[in-house]
């Protein structure tokens, strides 16, 4: 809350009305002293809380997250990798397939020991299984789409082959056919 300068003109007017013109530097020499014990107990008692309170607060949370760190890092790491996984199913029969990236197993290793000292590897191990047999059943998926369109590209190019072939055949028999009155 702000005071301006009518504000306090109004405050000393009424202030001078009520209490008297001789008692008045007296009561502002006491209203003034009055504001500073309070700024002193107030910055006190800030001070007394950040130091009791506060500090002890942030150095207790400082371990602790220390020792999630690991744990949301792995997290973060497995739902970069479900991600990736669900890209790649859904890319699955375009025309240009994408390659899944192999799983790191240097970062599952230390994910799952991580884990574990926080009594969540059943959890985590769950999660890259079900990652990796997402991944296989991607890389299997997108196989048989490769193979499936090499075939269809095989038998397509078999069949043009098929079609020029009779049509040579016929332009030649119809070659024949008109050479052949002529020689007559």
């Amino acid at each position: 809350m702000k005071i301006g300068f009518s504000e306090i003109v109004i405050i000393f007017i009424v202030a001078l009305i009520v209490i008297g013109p001789e008692k008045l530097p007296e009561y502002a020499r006491k209203l003034g002293e009055a504001l500073r014990q309070f700024r002193n107990v107030s910055s006190d008692l800030t001070k007394d809380i950040k130091e009791t309170v506060i500090e002890p607060l942030e150095e207790a949370q400082k371990p602790i997250k220390e020792a999630l760190q690991p744990m949301t890092d792995a997290a973060d790491d497995i739902k970069k990798n479900i991600t990736e996984v669900k890209t790649s199913v859904n890319n699955i029969g375009k025309t240009t397939p994408k390659k899944a990236e192999p799983v790191k197993t240097e970062g599952k290793k230390e994910a799952e020991a991580e884990m574990e000292t926080a009594g969540e590897a059943k959890v985590e191990t769950e999660e890259v299984a079900e990652t990796a047999a997402a991944e296989s059943a991607e890389e299997a998926a997108t196989e048989e789409v490769v193979t499936a369109e090499a075939s269809e590209k095989d038998e397509i190019v078999e069949a043009a082959e098929t079609v020029v072939s009779e049509v040579q055949e016929e332009s030649e028999d119809s070659k024949a056919a008109q050479d052949a009155p002529e020689a007559v």
